[in-house]
């Protein structure tokens, strides 16, 4: 099966002054690692008119898509609004065509990554660092509203402890459809990297590092999935853990799409064991 790779497309409002060079290639599936655009009403409203009448697009939610909502209401609208189209956005959720199956979540971050400062510390300072770095530096916790329940003296954005919580769930989800035994091609689908060597080398020690990728290396090598395609650091990378074939496909700000991030718009892979 041949199959389109793209995330982090950012449509905005200024494609309508410099436009928007996403060329659509033959592919019998478009696969979207998230970030369509900064809400979730324009990331539906992109696809479901750019892409889903070309092809059916499977995808997962990117941080950006959640922007001015909380993680449970952005999750309940594109549930309703994907009833009866050819557009599958997974959360915590497989989808299957023919011999391929993909299993799919934003998978968010565990704040664990040694990529930056406090790197050295023990795992649970290190979360700690990292956790109280990134709610300073992350534009998520001022755009995002959080889904639990307020308490007295709280914010009403999301928290480190929030998205940590949401991670583990889906880590969790993964894991356990991995176990399940396929007779075809596996491909794992998240926003966030599995891996710190998708890092983009740009950001070397930062400590936003911890929130755009997470260390699923065991994972990988132990249940190898035949591809694992992320999103979110703008940055191409095709490498292997292990036997599993780690893809990323970003298109990018438009500050960044003169070849900044390396967005390949033909990109078509063919889902067979060893890839093309």
């Amino acid at each position: 099966m041949k199959v389109w790779l793209i995330s982090d497309l950012h449509s905005s409002p200024l494609d309508l002054l410099y436009g928007n060079s996403l060329v659509i290639p033959e592919a019998d599936l478009c696969v979207c690692a998230g970030d369509v655009a900064g809400s979730i009403e324009r990331s539906m409203n992109y696809v479901l008119s750019e892409i889903a009448h070309r092809m059916p697009v499977v995808m997962t939610l990117g941080n950006h898509d959640y922007y001015g909502s909380t993680i449970c209401r952005t999750l309940d609208y594109v549930r309703r609004e994907t009833v009866g189209t050819n557009v599958h956005v997974l959360e915590n959720e497989e989808f299957r065509k023919d011999d391929l199956r993909i299993i799919g979540a934003t998978l968010w971050t565990d704040y664990g990554v040694r990529a930056h400062a406090g790197g050295r510390l023990p795992i649970q300072q290190r979360r700690a660092f990292a956790m109280e770095g990134c709610y300073r530096v992350m534009v998520d916790f001022r755009a995002i509203l959080r889904s639990d329940e307020r308490q007295d003296g709280q914010g009403r954005f999301v928290t480190p402890e929030e998205i940590f919580s949401r991670h583990r769930e889906s880590r969790a989800y993964i894991e356990n459809r991995l176990k399940e035994p396929f007779e075809g091609s596996t491909m794992v689908l998240t926003h966030h990297a599995p891996s710190p060597r998708s890092l983009d080398r740009r950001f070397k020690g930062q400590v936003s590092n911890a929130a755009f990728a997470s260390d699923l290396s065991a994972v990988i090598r132990k249940r190898r999935p035949t591809f694992w395609v992320h999103g979110h650091i703008h940055r191409f990378c095709d490498y292997r853990e292990g036997e599993t074939r780690i893809l990323c496909n970003p298109m990018g700000y438009h500050r960044e799409r003169s070849g900044w991030t390396g967005f390949r718009p033909g990109f078509v892979i063919e889902t067979t064991p060893l890839g093309d």
